[in-house]
């Protein structure tokens, strides 16, 4: 066969083409109009989860008070703020107030102590007051009407294993189970930069060994 002219090349392949397309179509139609089989049953999905905007409450000017940075925030378009750990409750009071007055929520709470003092530290000094911190995070929580206070677990380094860093931060996290358990706020374990759980199968497996073990409520969850 001599080389076909670009016009006949066009033609043909276009001829290929929608030919492609219907048998492509006529077997779509013929899968959508089959029954589903009744060993398949179907459910419907649930709702999407509402998403809202938000930002960290350090992200703001600091040198504003809590009331303006609030105010700000609602201003343009924020919904929602992530306050830090805060021990003093006199300050604790002036968030809560400032969000109030802004109609804005925190639903969340950062915990600062986790990387100063790691859960997994082989220390019990340092681990007492990351424990410590946690406790206050809780309460912080509880004040603010927030839901969550994340958590990271633990921190592998030249002088924490990752076997180690499981088990220490394990064991200490089932000591705030309880008080979370008390105040209704979820402990939300945080994979950032720490060099642990760094697929979704470990951090599938690290929260569900709380659950197997004890845990009422199963008040971890991973982030």
């Amino acid at each position: 066969m001599s080389n076909p002219s670009r016009r006949e090349f066009l033609k043909s392949t276009g001829a290929a083409i929608c030919s492609t397309g219907l048998s492509l179509y006529a077997g779509a139609d013929l899968f959508a109009s089959s029954p589903v089989p009744s060993s398949f049953p179907t459910s419907p999905l649930p709702a999407p989860l509402p998403i809202k905007k938000g930002l960290v409450l350090d992200m703001l000017p600091p040198k504003l008070s809590y009331a303006e940075r609030m105010k700000l925030a609602r201003d343009v378009g924020f919904e929602v703020v992530q306050a830090p750990t805060t021990p003093d409750q006199k300050e604790a009071e002036e968030i809560k107030k400032a969000a109030d007055s802004a109609n804005i929520r925190i639903d969340s709470v950062m915990n600062m102590d986790h990387w100063k003092y790691p859960l997994s530290s082989s220390d019990s000094a340092v681990v007492e007051k990351s424990l410590a911190g946690m406790r206050t995070s809780l309460h912080n929580a509880k004040l603010w009407g927030s839901g969550a206070v994340l958590l990271v677990p633990a921190v592998v380094n030249a002088q924490t294993s990752y076997r180690d860093a499981w088990s220490r931060s394990q064991t200490q996290i089932r000591k705030l189970l309880p008080l979370a358990e008390e105040l209704k706020i979820v402990i939300a374990i945080e994979e950032v930069w720490n060099k642990f759980l760094l697929s979704p199968l470990e951090m599938s497996k690290y929260i569900s060994e709380f659950q197997a073990r004890g845990s009422k409520r199963g008040s971890t969850w991973g982030t």
